[in-house]
């Protein structure tokens, strides 16, 4: 899977065009098209999630002030290969283009087939040829495309959260979504009438660093590391379990 992040009007991102970090500042890319647990948006702002969560005490160790942008598909490889954005978490190198300094890997997750509960179970990725699939414009379903191949019919939604919906309104009768995302989902709407029926990709995602930082890779995968070996990490999954 592939995070196509939605934008920002353009406007706000001509504040950032030709800029770099300011001082004392960490920039982190926000995914506007994810759903919680991953991220959350108010007023056209990232406001919590997973992403913010570990943005936030990542720049606090480091010193600085957490900095957030949001940005789509197109505007990812540009922004993390100039440095005008530091850093992006929630990702795997399959699923952005560009050449990152990587973190170690941090936050397990899975890629799955959520159905309607009124729907036959999905034993295989097979059960789902020609048939609508919920998915999100813009990302790569690499396993279920070589599965599928042509047969493979995605019926896209602009984000998660839109995905999510329209799969709940009866337009797909199944969707691609993340484990994280559908757990909590299910958590904080316990009437969904929604289920997870197979999980075809398991996966740690990580977090991606600029090559043209201001920040030092050695002094963010130290932090990372001191991140991890206290629990910080742990206690910020645990929130959203």
């Amino acid at each position: 899977m592939r995070l196509p992040l939605r934008l920002l009007p353009a406007a706000l991102w001509a504040l950032y065009a030709g800029a770099h970090a300011g001082p004392g500042e960490l920039v982190m890319l926000a995914p506007t098209d994810q759903a919680m647990p991953i991220a959350r948006f108010q007023n056209g702002a990232v406001a919590g999630g997973i992403v913010k969560d570990f943005g936030d005490m990542l720049a606090q160790r480091l010193g600085r002030r957490a900095v957030y942008l949001n940005a789509d598909g197109p505007e990812v490889k540009p922004s993390l290969s100039s440095g005008r954005a530091d850093g992006m978490c929630y990702v795997t190198p399959f699923w952005i283009d560009g050449d990152y300094h990587w973190s170690v890997t941090l936050f397990p997750d899975a890629e799955m087939i959520a159905v309607r509960v009124d729907m036959p179970h999905v034993r295989s990725l097979k059960d789902l040829r020609d048939k609508p699939v919920g998915t999100v414009v813009g990302y790569r379903y690499q396993r279920v495309e070589q599965v599928l191949g042509q047969r493979f019919r995605r019926v896209d939604a602009p984000d998660m959260e839109a995905n999510i919906q329209q799969m709940i309104a009866g337009k797909v009768p199944y969707t691609m979504i993340s484990e994280a995302t559908l757990n909590y989902q299910q958590r904080v709407n316990p009437g969904m009438k929604v289920r997870g029926d197979l999980v075809f990709s398991s996966y740690k995602a990580q977090c991606a660093f600029s090559q043209k930082s201001q920040v030092p890779f050695s002094d963010i995968s130290r932090v990372i590391d001191t991140l991890i070996k206290d629990g910080s990490v742990d206690q910020i999954l645990a929130r959203y379990r």
